[in-house]
């Protein structure tokens, strides 16, 4: 997206990786946004040819890592700066996957139980920090979910109005499961990343 030369977002200040409505709090550093541009640009140089079939949660969270390590060190000793940068693209990160997960389908218990545990996942996610993805899932993942009679019988539990009751959770099949997806997210996180308009409503 071409950035809009207006009275609020200066020309002089653009970055693509920064979501525009963010780019205001940026004006006085027009040359270390210079700079977290160019390593921008050569992040996506690197990720070139970098398939995401098939790319797990620590692979994909590993190359999104990278992205933060490299606003780091273009921002050079203005770590004040560079805080912000990661956590103002983090924050969007976030935002974008918390409003994939909503989507999700939550029409047995373990759909429910991986909603749950995703939500819980990328809400505290740190974009910056090497993780182990799988111990971090199985930590998050709930003993028990509430499951409606709506969500569970289908158009039986409609006719006979919706109740809730509190089912066990197989943390076994809802640890992969939620792994699985959570990939899913990032792919569409990581593909919006490397795309022209990262921040784009398409």
């Amino acid at each position: 997206m071409a950035p809009m030369n207006n009275d609020h977002v200066s020309m002089a200040v653009w970055c693509t990786l920064i979501p525009p409505e963010e780019l205001n709090r940026f004006i006085e550093y027009e040359d270390d946004l210079r700079n977290v541009s160019e390593a921008y640009e050569d992040w996506l140089v690197s990720m070139r040819g970098k398939s995401f079939i098939g790319a797990d949660v620590g692979v994909l969270l590993d190359r999104i890592r990278i992205l933060m390590i490299n606003i780091g060190i273009a921002c050079g000793m203005n770590r004040a700066l560079a805080e912000q940068v990661q956590g103002v693209v983090s924050d969007h990160l976030r935002k974008r996957a918390l409003a994939i997960v909503e989507e999700l389908p939550s029409n047995s218990k373990e759909r429910v139980a991986v909603k749950e545990t995703l939500a819980i996942f990328f809400r505290d996610l740190k974009f910056t920090r090497d993780i182990f993805p799988e111990e971090d899932v199985l930590g998050i993942i709930p003993v028990k979910v509430t499951l409606s009679s709506d969500s569970s019988s289908g158009l039986l539990g409609k006719l006979v109005g919706s109740k809730s009751k509190k089912v066990n959770v197989d943390k076994k099949s809802t640890l992969q499961a939620a792994l699985l997806e959570s990939s899913n997210v990032l792919k569409k996180l990581y593909m919006r990343l490397t795309s022209p308009d990262p921040w784009g409503t398409y």
